[in-house]
């Protein structure tokens, strides 16, 4: 396994905005700049996949279910009760 490597993004206003609305679901702003690169990342295999049967023409528009943006919620183990 290769080593990873940190990662550094110049945080504005706005970047700060996003990731405290999509904090909201309560996953950390790491957790969420990982999902939103994946689902980036999978929008650009998908439109490489289109391509290949398409004569090399990418899509111009791509869909993503609403489904696929939301994270999995951490499972809730009631230690923050007291449970």
């Amino acid at each position: 396994m290769s080593r990873q490597q940190r990662l550094s993004v110049r945080r504005t206003a706005d970047l700060d905005a996003d990731l405290a609305l999509l904090q909201g679901t309560g996953v950390t702003a790491s957790d969420v700049v990982r999902h939103a690169v994946r689902l980036l990342a999978q929008a650009h295999r998908y439109a490489d996949q289109c391509a290949q049967s398409r004569g090399g023409h990418r899509p111009a528009v791509l869909s993503i279910r609403t489904g696929d943006l939301f994270p999995v919620m951490p499972v809730f183990d009631g230690s923050k009760k007291g449970v």
